[in-house]
């Protein structure tokens, strides 16, 4: 009874516990650094950066007014002059050649690192509209931002200001043609957040879509149409003038947001805008300010720059995303996901929603703070039997034959559930399929089994006990009886281990309107 009694109250703790860490919803993510430290010195703003691909020896490429420059932090080296235009943005398409945002000319154009040579790319030099076409016929007004589109390499994506409109430019033609013109106000900078691209407009964030039939959307995600300074839920937040983005963390990005004179955190796991701090405060609640208004940023490795306005640029080192954020997925159907917090013996179980936890870190206990946030799973992978067969495409295609082979797929799915025991069931919603090509015909057998999107290949110990219960059975559960085959029972084929029945994680998408991309991993 005293036993039972103890372990009562340690059930009733580690509920009380739980409960007692589960974030309220106007909880703040955070992050910190080290204090700035002066990186190069230059009286002129600093447009946009990114690691010198050319050089290789950890330079910094940067542009400011007309010029665009590499530095180590000692002196500079000119690259590129294009008179009478602010570079405003750039973009490494590959270690030899830059292509350049050519503000004040309207017009993209293209430097060989080779030769130093310039040429103009897309647009029509000195002059403005919105027209598509290609170079000399295609009209920018004030291209800002450029970034490859990682849905096509050969295409690069151009930010254009006055006419609120996202452009693509191809960069084998130059061909100028537009993406999407609607969501925007003068936007700024891009960068891509997985498959979705995050823009700077005048006081928001706002965010590209693209669907699987090929619709673009935009939406305002963070931030709003009035300028200020709230941190929060992304549809209360408030920036004044973002312009900026960089990727700090899975899902985390930094944000210069310039009038207000501070970096802000853009949690895109907890939907959340938080503060940017420095070694020093007190608690990390507002963003420190910085030693001037902040313009571009860019992390290498675990060092973030930010150009400024008339300061040159700083590195903030010694970032600190305490334990970092984490974000856990509910297994598909289940309501509550096991957990082991790290650096420690508990486990928990958490349903959908944020949590908050602390730990010491260093002499800072004000910014331990760290957040386990829980989801639901965007892609559901599913346990699937998989047998493949020597067998002619053509009399599998044959019509007749196909109403016969639906119950030929149901008797191995009988057979297997005996493999699966305890571990899972086959499914009674989804039916057996197959798929013939080059004469080899492949039937997937789908159980109820299914896992998260972190959870990649089918786990060792769940393969591993398939598999013993398979010994001795496996060529008689994986026999495909055709009725009207010259050969009545065909046996699976062996892989190089001599398995004829494999396992494997068949992933889609939990919303049914996406499609899923297997080679990027996520749904569109």
């Amino acid at each position: 009874m005293k036993y039972s009694l103890v372990l009562i109250l340690i059930i009733l703790a580690a509920v009380l516990v739980l409960k007692l860490v589960k974030c309220d919803t106007d909880y703040k993510p955070s992050v910190s650094f080290n204090k700035p430290e002066l990186f190069h010195n230059t009286n002129w703003r600093i447009y946009h950066m990114e690691l010198d691909l050319y050089r290789d020896d950890g330079s910094i490429m940067f542009s400011t007014w007309e010029y665009l420059e590499t530095t180590n932090g000692t002196t500079p080296t000119t690259l590129a002059n294009i008179l009478s235009s602010y570079i405003t943005g750039f973009k490494q398409v590959n270690k030899t050649h830059v292509a350049v945002a050519a503000h004040s000319q309207h017009c993209i154009k293209m430097l060989n690192r080779v030769d130093n040579s310039l040429r103009t790319l897309a647009g029509t030099c000195g002059s403005t509209g919105y027209v598509e076409g290609g170079v000399g016929t295609g009209r920018l007004y004030y291209p800002y931002g450029i970034e490859i589109d990682v849905r096509n390499p050969d295409r690069l994506l151009v930010t254009d200001y006055f006419n609120h409109a996202l452009r693509s430019v191809d960069l084998h033609t130059g061909e100028l043609s537009t993406v999407i013109n609607s969501g925007f106000n003068h936007p700024r900078y891009v960068v891509w957040a997985d498959n979705k691209l995050l823009v700077s407009n005048y006081h928001y964030i706002s965010q590209v879509s693209w669907g699987a039939d090929g619709s673009v959307t935009n939406i305002k995600l963070a931030g709003s149409l009035s300028p200020g300074y709230v941190d929060g839920s992304f549809n209360t937040s408030r920036f004044y003038s973002p312009l900026g983005i960089t990727r700090v963390g899975y899902n985390m990005y930094l944000v210069a947001d310039y009038h207000n004179k501070v970096l802000r955190l853009l949690d895109l796991n907890s939907k959340q805008v938080g503060p940017v701090c420095f070694d020093g405060e007190t608690s990390c609640t507002i963003s420190s300010q910085l030693p001037d208004y902040p313009w571009s940023i860019l992390k290498v490795g675990e060092d973030v720059y930010v150009g400024m306005w008339s300061k040159g640029i700083y590195k903030l080192s010694g970032i600190r995303l305490p334990f970092d954020n984490l974000t856990v997925y509910l297994n598909p159907g289940e309501n509550t996901a096991e957990y082991k917090l790290p650096g420690s013996s508990y486990t928990g179980y958490f349903q959908e929603g944020s949590y908050k936890f602390s730990r010491e870190y260093n002499n800072y206990p004000e910014k331990s703070f760290y957040y386990i946030t829980v989801l639901k799973s965007p892609i559901v992978r599913r346990l699937m039997f998989v047998s493949r067969y020597d067998v002619s495409c053509r009399l599998v295609r044959n019509s007749f034959n196909r109403i016969l082979l639906t119950p030929a797929w149901r008797r191995p799915s009988r057979k297997l559930q005996h493999v699966c025991a305890n571990d899972c069931n086959m499914s009674s919603e989804i039916q057996p399929w197959y798929m013939c090509k080059n004469n080899e015909l492949t039937v997937y057998w789908p159980t109820d089994k299914t896992f998260s999107v972190v959870t990649k290949e089918v786990p060792d110990k769940l393969r591993d006990e398939l598999r013993e219960r398979l010994v001795g059975q496996e060529t008689e559960y994986s026999e495909v009886e055709f009725q009207t085959f010259r050969q009545p029972t065909v046996e699976a084929k062996q892989n190089s281990r001599g398995e004829r029945i494999h396992f494997l994680l068949f992933s889609t998408c939990a919303d049914k309107t996406l499609r899923y991309d297997s080679v990027n991993d996520f749904c569109s």
